[in-house]
């Protein structure tokens, strides 16, 4: 009996060590936020990085080498400051950059934000199961089977392997993923995630509070995605992992060569969306610490120069109206689809986000605010006008005879034209002859 109670004993020191030494080192800087990486070629990066994305590297956002490079030449476990490729020597511009770009314009000028990252083109999510990974590394092309050997022929167990690396110098934050072309559709694409996801958290002994899913979503068919059907699945995280945030990639932009990859522009964008995701989880602003010295080619990027107006809107009484785009272009001239990041407010309507509510009672003309402030601090405001009624008070009519010399006038009440200047006037709603009337 003593020497099983001793034989127990040593088996609950032995377990207790090995959990406490999964965990981060008490040697690890608590300043510097590591981030594990994985998915396939999205977050390998497919664009080839422009000068924007090779300069400008703040000296404290860092990466951890996962594989050998040759060019620039890389040993797996050391850190380097994160210049593309920062993924793999196979990669270019991926979804890792302008996350740590943005983390680190955004957090404390002490803090440091490290990125693990392991990636590889066309792998399955089954591609990081220990279980399954030699059958697929069996059937893998040439090409494919190169990068699988690169990580010691078991990614999951490099990002691992490295993650405790990681935990030597800091604590590890977060853990962003980007897959699913590979496995389009597929149902329990999910589950498959929940269980790669428990494990590296089992494996390195972390918490899923405090160390957060953002997994983001594939190409979209306006853009030219293929593989758009998957998000679905990327949207059912939230119910599988109840600490997994979705990062949308509305109006992010292919690259116009290949229905699966994002161009730079959407690289960068989607970066800096799973940045604000981090950035949110923690309590914290989206927007640059005051104290931060942004390049001035990065803040063209951040900044925007002018945002699109909205059209005065008509809802029939009773209904819900979503305002579904909301656009800017940014000063160094690229395009975002800015809904996502702007809150809409009124005291004349009940909202619920970007969706407008009325009752069927109601027959108003209102003002809903949307509001967006953008990276650098910038606070953007735009009044829009809606007016909700029967529709039949709310119609469409051409300028005739009895018009032609009445005033025109905004919902507002400025006076912008005549009748005979009607078909000059942008499409909206106006007051003409006492009546709301719609300008198609």
């Amino acid at each position: 009996m003593k020497r099983f109670l001793l034989f127990l004993s040593f088996v609950v020191s032995h377990l207790s060590f090995s959990s406490v030494a999964a965990q981060s080192s008490p040697d690890a800087d608590p300043n510097f936020y590591i981030y594990l990486c994985f998915g396939q070629s999205n977050m390998e990066g497919n664009a080839q990085p422009e000068t924007v994305d090779k300069q400008n590297v703040d000296a404290r956002f860092l990466m951890l080498a996962t594989c050998d490079f040759s060019s620039p030449k890389r040993t797996t476990g050391e850190w380097y400051k994160a210049t593309p490729p920062i993924v793999n020597p196979w990669g270019g511009l991926g979804m890792a950059d302008y996350f740590g770009r943005t983390m680190v314009a955004a957090l404390p000028t002490n803090v440091k934000v490290g990125v693990v990252d392991v990636a590889i083109g066309g792998i399955a999510i089954e591609g990081f199961m220990p279980d399954k990974i030699a059958g697929i590394l069996a059937k893998a092309e040439a090409w494919q089977a190169e990068r699988i050997r690169a990580y010691g022929s078991n990614p999951y167990q490099r990002l691992v392997d490295m993650g405790k690396k990681a935990q030597e110098v800091g604590i590890i934050k977060g853990v962003l993923l980007h897959q699913g072309c590979s496995n389009n559709g597929d149902p329990n694409w999910p589950n498959n995630v929940k269980k790669i996801y428990n494990n590296m958290l089992s494996d390195l002994g972390l918490s899923a509070d405090s160390v957060p899913l953002f997994a983001g979503e594939t190409l979209r068919q306006d853009q030219g995605g293929s593989c758009y059907a998957h998000n679905t699945q990327v949207n059912r995280l939230p119910e599988v992992i109840p600490t997994a945030h979705v990062i949308s990639s509305l109006g992010c932009p292919g690259n116009g060569v290949d229905p699966w990859h994002f161009n730079n522009v959407g690289y960068r964008v989607m970066g800096k969306r799973y940045a604000y995701a981090a950035l949110q989880t923690m309590g914290l602003e989206t927007k640059v610490n005051p104290d931060y010295q942004m390049p001035d080619a990065l803040r063209r990027f951040y900044a925007v120069r002018e945002i699109d107006k909205i059209n005065d809107l008509k809802i029939a009484a009773g209904y819900s109206r979503k305002i579904t785009t909301y656009k800017g272009t940014f000063k160094d001239n690229h395009r975002e689809d800015l809904i996502g990041e702007t809150t809409f407010s009124s005291d004349d309507f009940q909202m619920s986000g970007n969706m407008i509510l009325t009752t069927e009672d109601q027959n108003v003309i209102g003002i809903v605010t949307a509001t967006y402030t953008d990276f650098m601090g910038t606070v953007w405001t735009q009044d829009i006008t809606v007016a909700t009624g029967t529709m039949r008070s709310i119609q469409g009519v051409e300028a005739d005879d009895e018009t032609l010399d009445m005033p025109v006038y905004t919902l507002l009440g400025v006076k912008v034209a005549t009748g005979k200047e009607w078909n000059s006037l942008p499409g909206g709603l106006y007051i003409l002859n006492g009546r709301i009337i719609r300008k198609p």
